[in-house]
């Protein structure tokens, strides 16, 4: 089973982000000693002595500089700070075991309780004196750190074995020194511990997560170097390897070789090969750490995984439920669209009787308003035969002068008619030459709204398809340019070159300030064994010294123990005690200076640059990725605008569609449209004539009105009665006609609601139509959705829920297992009830010299 889940755990966690170590071998002087120096990120340093050694290590600062880019550590708050010095031959067998142990006076007390199994305890640093009681120990602190260290017999956690190939073959490093030929070196280690802890009520067999980190100083012809689990650094003057391991990781988590992929690898030993011209080997050191000392594990929490597994199941099952909800729905839908289909075409036989009836009425109605209007006309015969009666009666004057005056109402009302009709006449003119205009432009009109709904079809298409292979790299390789641009030009504080100096001097500065020297200067002195050889030597020479000067005296005739007074006064041994003191501090402090500008010297440069590149790469990465980003939130941004609904209810790309819909069925329409507006005109020109012919015989009206008062004073009398109720009838008459004529304005408002109602119909029943066909493939894709819902949950969910409750969930509980082991492992010798400790151990191997033998 691969386990691609654990690949990100093992990156951030527990491969190689372990320890930021400075493999240092610095030069105290010939066959004197060394200095191993472990720093943490902030800078502050730990120091301790191994056996000595010769050789030089310019390159390990540089290792370091690289590992702490990649290490996470956390901040060492034990109480009790335990580095075991593992001395080892050539082939990694331990010889001696020293163990320097740190006691952190965090309170200021007077004294500090501790417990040890170490023998020959001896303080290294101060006077502070102790009392034990078997393992129990109680220092007479005075409120400052305690520093002792002892000796050992205990079997380390993680043992080494270093075997040697020349040319295939195994061989011995005193052998190997001096030779010639293809060399590999293998490091095996092996995690001797094995704690039991309880996960989730489960017990767990697990190992300290350990990890062994390996340091090679090379000598002179080695070509062609390979590492497996780690990387080889080859300068002018050396050549460096560096390697790691993580011993009885992948025992404690159940994993085999087969259960990694290619990214992931938990290695258990290292090998490097090369090919050599007269092998030396002046420096190996291995040094091991409890990765929980190192890594933060703040977070881990395998417990979050059986809450998201509850929740995944949770949601499936809704999931479910839910589709199952929405095929009975769509049936409800399908079933009441096939109701609907059926009624509707009742309801369109219905509007077709209605647009029939109302055509027969429409018809009534102009016949009506034609008779009406032959009765209206009629009424010019009835007064003509009362005015011819008034002509006989001349007596009549008075209703002679009232038909006279009637008249003259008349022929204004005529008038006043023509005039109108005349303006219908021009308007019909103005509104046909619209018309026609609007005739003309449709084509171009059509055409138009077509090429703007397909360019913004185009536009939307064109923002929803992601850009191409080739224009993300167009766009990042513009932006690389322009980041290399601005990091070539050193007017810019932030510059490549500028970034370089600034890193190379910060460094160098902090390598040979006077705090460095001083801590440089207190760990020498932490080591007795080194501190007392050169002490001896100061020693020896302050003697020679005052006995020079004492032979001065004698020769003057001095005697001896005059000349012993007047050089160091009354105590002898306390005079060199404080001369011999004081020089050895001064010869420490330049031996350190030295060493600590050397080695700052050689790799500033070195260090510049790998900082310089770093910022290079992360600036390039941040442009390239920002300018995709941005040209992906613009297209989508654009595309979100011409997509949203207006208050209309339309986005621009639906609204450009329907437009376009709008203008054919404008275009379609338009030849009706002028039709009906010709026939207009028409209808208004004759009007007008007719209109023209009615004025024309107003004069010829008025001369016989006159006439024919003249006759009617004759009848006045007798036709009186008559001429009373004629004004009364003419009335009636002319409300009919008025009547019967608005009836026959409406006829066409009316015959064309009802074809539009029967269109509209039609519509209706054609759209329920589609409606119901389309509710019937969503019923059948909302029940095939139901369907692979519980398919889905079948074999998918429930099959990772197995998987997590069978292989992953076993899993993650080891894991969980060895972060708790890492955290109790935290001393080698012993601790304290109530203490919290911090182990390391460091192994130093016997160098290969092709020159000397080969214990050196």
């Amino acid at each position: 089973m691969k386990l691609p889940e654990l690949k990100e755990k093992l990156k951030s966690k527990y491969i190689v982000r372990v320890v930021a170590g400075v493999l240092t071998i610095a030069l105290v002087g010939t066959g004197i000693g060394a200095t191993a120096v472990f720093a943490e990120k902030d800078s502050t340093a730990v120091t301790a002595e191994a056996d000595s050694t010769t050789g030089s290590s310019k390159d390990a600062d540089d290792i370091a500089d690289k590992l702490m880019d990649s290490v996470s550590l956390k901040d060492n708050d034990a109480d009790k700070d335990e580095s075991v010095y593992l001395i080892s031959d050539a082939n990694g067998n331990v010889n001696k075991t020293i163990v320097v142990d740190h006691l952190k006076n965090k309170d200021k007390k007077d004294t500090l309780e501790d417990a040890s199994n170490l023998s020959d305890i001896e303080n290294v640093k101060g006077k502070e004196k102790f009392t034990q009681s078997g393992d129990k120990l109680t220092w007479q602190a005075g409120g400052k750190d305690i520093y002792y260290q002892g000796t050992a017999t205990a079997e380390p956690p993680v043992t080494q074995k270093v075997t040697y190939y020349l040319d295939g073959k195994e061989i011995s490093p005193e052998d190997l020194a001096g030779k010639s030929g293809k060399v590999k070196i293998r490091f095996d280690y092996t995690n001797t511990t094995s704690y039991t802890e309880t996960v989730n009520g489960e017990k767990q067999t697990v190992s300290v997560p350990f990890a062994a980190v390996t340091g090679l100083v090379l000598g002179d012809g080695f070509e062609n170097i390979e590492v497996t689990n780690g990387k080889a650094e080859v300068s002018d003057s050396s050549s460096v390897v560096l390697g790691y391991a993580l011993p009885g990781l992948k025992d404690s988590l159940g994993i085999k070789d087969g259960d990694l992929d290619g990214d992931v690898n938990i290695p258990e030993y290292v090998e490097m090969t090369a090919d050599v011209e007269n092998f030396s080997m002046p420096a190996a050191m291995t040094f091991v750490v409890n990765a929980s000392d190192y890594v933060s594990t703040d977070g881990i929490d395998t417990s979050d995984l059986d809450d998201m597994i509850n929740d995944l199941k949770d949601a499936s099952t809704q999931l479910q439920d839910g589709s199952k909800t929405l095929a009975e729905g769509t049936d409800t839908l399908s079933d009441g669209l096939s109701t609907l289909q059926s009624k509707l075409g009742t309801f369109a036989s219905g509007v077709g009787t209605l647009q029939s009836g109302l055509k027969t009425y429409t018809d009534g109605v102009s016949t009506l308003s034609g008779g009406l209007n032959t009765l209206g006309n009629s009424t010019g015969a009835l007064v003509s035969g009362a005015d011819k009666l008034n002509s006989g009666a001349g007596q009549l004057a008075s209703g002679s002068a009232t038909l006279k005056d009637g008249l003259k109402s008349y022929t204004d009302g005529a008038s006043t008619l023509a005039a109108g009709v005349g303006n219908l006449d021009a308007g019909m003119d103005t509104l046909k030459s619209g018309t026609d205009t609007l005739s003309q432009s449709a084509p171009s009109l059509v055409s138009g709204v077509n090429s703007l709904s397909d360019g913004i079809n185009t536009l939307n298409k064109a923002l929803k398809t992601p850009m191409s292979d080739e224009e993300v790299a167009k766009y990042k390789k513009a932006a690389k340019a322009g980041v290399d641009a601005k990091l070539a030009d050193d007017t810019n504080a932030t510059s490549y070159n500028n970034t370089k100096k600034y890193a190379a001097e910060k460094y160098y500065n902090e390598m040979t300030s006077d705090s460095s020297v001083e801590k440089t200067v207190e760990s020498l002195k932490a080591n007795k064994t080194l501190y007392n050889m050169i002490y001896s030597t100061v020693e020896a020479q302050v003697k020679q010294q005052i006995e020079n000067a004492i032979q001065e005296y004698v020769s003057n005739g001095v005697s001896r123990e005059e000349a012993i007074k007047a050089i160091c006064g009354q105590d002898y041994d306390k005079y060199v005690e404080e001369l011999s003191t004081n020089n050895t501090d001064s010869q420490l402090k330049a031996m350190a200076k030295q060493v600590l500008e050397g080695v700052a010297g050689s790799s500033k440069d070195a260090v510049g640059t790998s900082v310089a590149d770093a910022a290079k790469t992360g600036a390039e990465t941040g442009a390239q990725e920002a300018v995709i980003t941005g040209i992906n939130s613009t297209k989508e941004n654009i595309s979100n605008q011409i997509n949203a609904k207006q208050k209309s209810g339309e986005s621009l790309v639906s609204g450009a569609t329907k437009l376009n819909e709008g203008a054919k069925v404008l275009a379609e329409k338009l030849p009706e449209l002028t039709k009906g507006v010709a026939n207009l005109k028409d209808g208004s020109s004759q009007l007008s004539a007719g209109a023209a012919k009615l004025t024309s015989n107003n004069d010829t009206l008025n001369a016989g009105a006159t006439a024919l008062n003249a006759g009617a004073s004759q009848l006045s009398a007798g036709t009186q009665s008559l001429m009373n109720s004629v004004p009364t009838l003419t009335s009636g008459i002319k409300q009919l006609v008025d009547g019967s004529n608005t009836l026959v304005a409406n006829n066409a408002q009316l015959n064309s609601g009802a074809s539009q109602l029967a269109d509209g119909t039609n519509q209706i029943v054609s759209g329920v139509d589609q409606l119901t066909t389309g509710s019937k493939t969503l019923a059948d894709g909302a029940h095939t959705l139901a369907d692979g819902m519980v398919q889905f949950n079948e074999e998918g969910i429930n099959k990772i829920l197995d998987a997590y409750n069978g292989d992953l969930k076993p899993f993650t509980d080891k894991l969980q297992a060895v972060i708790d082991a890492g955290e109790e492992y935290q001393t080698y010798s012993a601790i304290a009830d109530g203490q919290t400790g911090s182990v390391k151990f460091i192994y130093k191997l016997a160098s290969i010299d092709a020159k000397a033998d080969s214990d050196k």
